[in-house]
C-alpha cells in the first residue's frame, strides 16, 4: 500500500513538472535590418542545478527542418549545421542555464526570412516555440536623372532597399501621375533595385511635382519635390533644375574648350 502511494506521488510530481515546463518566445515576429545582427528570442523553465550537460537546444527552420544551431553535452554541436548558417550563429552560453535559449544571427539577408523553431529538452521536460523572421533594408538616397526632349521631359529616380516600396508621383495640385516602375533583385547585397519614372508631355514654361517613396516595414518615407522651370524656383528641400541655365553652362564649357585648344596650337607653333 505504501509502495503504491509512493508510485502515485512520483507520477503526479513528474506529470506536474512536465506540464509546467514551457518554451516561449518574447516576440513572435522579429524584424532584421540589413547590416545589423538579429536575436531570435527563446526562453524555457531552467532545470534544477542548471546542469548544461542535460540540456539540449536546437534551432531549425520550420518549413524544411534545416539546422541553424545545436547545443548539447554542454557545448555547441555544429556538425549538422546547414551551410547557409555556418559562422553566422551563436548562443548566449552564460545565460543558458538561467533559461535563455536565444540565438544570434549575423549578416542577415532576404534569404533568412521565414519561420524558425526553438526546441528545448531539459530535466524538467521538453517543448518548442516558433518565431517569424522578416528582413528589411533602408532605401538609399534617390538619384535623379532628367532627359529633355523636344516634346517631353522624362524624370527618373533610382534607389535601393528592401522590401518592395510604395512609390507615388504627384503634381503641384496633389494629383497622382502615371508612372513607370521597375524593380529587380535582390542582389548579393540583399537589396532590391528600384527605377521609377514619369514622362511629361508638353510641360510648358514650368512643372512642379513630387516623388514619394515609402518603406512600410521600417517606417521610412523619402519625399523629394522637383521643380522644372524657365524662371528660378525654390522648392523646399527639393531639386531645382532651370533648363536655360544648363544650356548656358554647356555653351560656356564648349567655348572654354575651344579657347584652350587654340592656345595649345599657338604654343606648339611657337616652340616649333
Amino acid at each position: 500500500m505504501f509502495l503504491l502511494a509512493t508510485v502515485c506521488f512520483v507520477l503526479r510530481f513528474t506529470g506536474s513538472s512536465l506540464a509546467a515546463f514551457e518554451v516561449s518566445v518574447p516576440q513572435r515576429r522579429v524584424l532584421a535590418v540589413r547590416g545589423r545582427p538579429v536575436v531570435l528570442g527563446c526562453s524555457y523553465a531552467p532545470s534544477l542545478g542548471n546542469n548544461l550537460e542535460k540540456l539540449v537546444v536546437t534551432w531549425q527552420t520550420a518549413e524544411d527542418n534545416l539546422v541553424l544551431h545545436s547545443f548539447y553535452f554542454g557545448r555547441d554541436q555544429l556538425d549538422k549545421q546547414n551551410a547557409r548558417y555556418r559562422n553566422r550563429t551563436s548562443m548566449f552560453r552564460p545565460l543558458l542555464g538561467a533559461g535563455n535559449a536565444s540565438l544570434r544571427l549575423d549578416r542577415v539577408g532576404p534569404q533568412d526570412s521565414g519561420r524558425y523553431l526553438c526546441s528545448v529538452d531539459s530535466l524538467l521536460g521538453n517543448g518548442k516555440a516558433e518565431v517569424q523572421l522578416e528582413y528589411a533594408a533602408f532605401y538609399t538616397e534617390p538619384k535623379l536623372n532628367i532627359q529633355v526632349h523636344p516634346s517631353n521631359i522624362s524624370l527618373q529616380y533610382q534607389s535601393e532597399g528592401y522590401p518592395a516600396p510604395q512609390v507615388q508621383w504627384t503634381d503641384s495640385a496633389g494629383r497622382n501621375l502615371t508612372a513607370r516602375e521597375e524593380l529587380s533583385g535582390p542582389g548579393e547585397d540583399g537589396l532590391l533595385s528600384l527605377r521609377t519614372s514619369v514622362t511629361l508631355k508638353d510641360p510648358g514654361p514650368g512643372v512642379n511635382l513630387s516623388f514619394t517613396l515609402r518603406n512600410a516595414a521600417l517606417g521610412q518615407v523619402l519625399e523629394r519635390p522637383v521643380c522644372l522651370s524657365l524662371a528660378p524656383c525654390d522648392p523646399v528641400n527639393g531639386t531645382r533644375v532651370t533648363i536655360p541655365v544648363i544650356c548656358v553652362l554647356c555653351l560656356l564649357c564648349l567655348v572654354l574648350a575651344a579657347i584652350l585648344c587654340v592656345q595649345r596650337k599657338r604654343i606648339g607653333r611657337q616652340r616649333g
